[in-house]
């Protein structure tokens, strides 16, 4: 969800944020209590560096990524209040004062 607030905030500036699943390739017990990972961590490289470098990738931004594919993310992270509402309580939680 905050992929697509921080895309949007650095629009114009040349600066591209996409996300890449978390658990396509992150065999870690938080990954594994929800889905089975499609690969290990080294295999995830070719998809992480290809959002990095690839010039396939290098003016997209605000995506979301399951493995080297572009995907849709849940609903949820394309409504703006629920956003809104993620970006407050995590700065509540995290003591940061919003410069929105």
């Amino acid at each position: 969800m905050f992929t697509f607030d921080l895309a949007a905030e650095l629009a114009g500036t040349g600066v591209t944020v996409n996300c890449l699943h978390p658990s396509t390739f992150m065999p870690t017990n938080m990954a594994l209590g929800h889905t089975e990972p499609q690969g290990t961590v080294q295999d995830g490289v070719p998809a992480t560096m290809r959002l990095v470098t690839s010039p396939d990738t290098g003016n997209v931004t605000g995506r979301y990524f399951d493995v080297q594919q572009e995907a849709a993310a849940l609903s949820q992270a394309y409504d703006a209040d629920a956003r809104q509402r993620l970006r407050e309580v995590s700065e509540q939680l995290t003591a940061l004062v919003s410069s929105h």
